[in-house]
This record gives C-alpha cells, structure tokens and sequence, in this order.
C-alpha cells in the first residue's frame, strides 16, 4: 500500500511538473508572437451607445500604428491605455493582452446626467463630474442646464459654478422622485441655480447646492399643499433659497 501510495504522489508531482513547464513554453511561444489583433468591450450601463467598440479599435490603432507589427512581449499597456483614454467618452479603462495574443480593451462609457448648452458649445456633464462632447450615434435624455459661466468651461476639471451645477444635477439623478419635477437647471454667475419645472410657468430659485433634502422636501410640500390652492399660473417665482421657506412672487 505504501508503496502504491508513493508512484501516486510522485506521479501527481510530475504531472504537477510537466504542466508548469507546458504553461512556461506556451508564455514564451505567445510573448515571440505578433499581436493578432485588438478586443475591445465596452459597458454601456443601460446608456445608450456614445462610442462603438469598433470606433475604440481604430482610434487605439491610429494611435498606435506599429501595433499590429509588434511581439506581444513588446506591448506597453500603459501605452495603449493612454490612448483608450484619450477617448473622451471612456473611463475605467483597462488593458491586457490574452492567451491568444490578442490586446484587449476594457472599458465603460461615460454616464451622462445632463446636457450643457453654452453658447454655440454643447457638452455632457457626466455622474463624476466631468465633461465630455455630445455624440453623432446616440443621444441620452438627461437634464437640460445651462449658466452665466465666469470662466471658459473645462474639460478636466469643475470650477464652483459647475461644482454647483453638477451637485444639483447628481442629486436629481439619484432622486428620481424629485427629478420627474424639473426639466432644466441654470446656474447663475453668483453659484446659485434656477430651475424651470415640467409643469407650471413659473421659475424655481434653488440658491446654492447645499440643503437640498430639505429643499425639494419643501418644493414638493408646496405643489401638494398650495399649489392647486392657489393656482399653477399664479406665482412668477417659487424661491427655496432661504432656510425652512416657501417664498413666492405673484405674477
């Protein structure tokens, strides 16, 4: 018995042995191989379709043309990250390159939660708040919002009136209850934002983004309670700027 356990462990271990050296072959066989070719996935999230992962593939290969021409030991990932990234409508990019030598893209689409009209420009404001171009394959039915902007607006960063801007945005978008009131945002050139409801003629004066719980708490409060009282085209202005109030403007 001791013995017939003893040619099994040892069997077990060169087959142990022999698989490692099998996978140290393959690794070294793939790294001298040309690159076969780029994969890319994208998660769109339930967005609709911005950027397509052929368009990934091609930009990534414009970027990089000796690509194709290199051994996959010789693939810079970095490299081929900076150049998904410069995509404008990806993040979390992330590359590796497969058994099959294949360098594959992973990557998810920018989620948009509003739309940006300024000027003759038209940009995206997405959920981290960043800015991104609009798209010719698809549109998102997001928020519309605007400004009296002070500085030229950014791509890589949000100034205090955008900070503001995508504060109230970000939280309409996680307070669907809310957002099914308002059809567009604007921020003025103090940081405070206006907003024109779906329903009603009227402006809303936000004030700054803080409080907002408490805000829209007293926006609906108001529309169930005085509104139909006192009648929808009544008020010119509902303002929520001041703390604890309701404060309106006759027309």
């Amino acid at each position: 018995m001791k013995m017939k356990r003893s040619v099994k462990i040892l069997l077990i271990l060169l087959g142990a042995l022999l698989l490692a050296v099998l996978v140290v072959v393959a690794n070294l066989s793939r790294s001298g191989s040309l690159v076969r070719g780029i994969e890319v996935s994208v998660r769109y999230g339930g967005t609709p379709v911005l950027v397509s992962e052929q368009t990934v593939a091609d930009t990534i290969q414009a970027a990089l043309p000796t690509l194709m021409q290199q051994r996959v030991k010789e693939v810079d990932c970095d490299e081929v990250a900076a150049a998904a990234r410069r995509i404008p409508f990806l993040t979390n990019v992330s590359i590796t390159v497969s058994v099959s030598g294949r360098v594959v893209v992973r990557a998810d689409q920018r989620r948009p939660i509003a739309r940006l009209f300024h000027g003759d420009r038209e940009l995206y404001l997405d959920s981290e708040g960043g800015l991104f171009p609009v798209s010719r394959l698809g549109n998102c039915n997001v928020l519309v919002a605007g400004g009296e902007f002070v500085n030229p607006l950014c791509m890589d960063s949000l100034d205090a009136q955008l900070a503001a801007l995508w504060q109230v945005a970000s939280y309409l978008d996680s307070e669907s209850r809310y957002a099914k009131l308002i059809d567009q945002i604007y921020v003025q050139r103090d940081g405070d934002i206006m907003m024109v409801p779906k329903v009603g003629s009227q402006v809303i004066e936000l004030g700054d983004a803080n409080d907002l719980d408490t805000k829209f708490s007293n926006l609906m409060a108001f529309y169930r309670k005085g509104m139909p009282r006192a009648g929808w085209d009544t008020y010119s202005k509902i303002s929520l700027k001041f703390k604890g109030q309701v404060v309106c403007t006759k027309r």
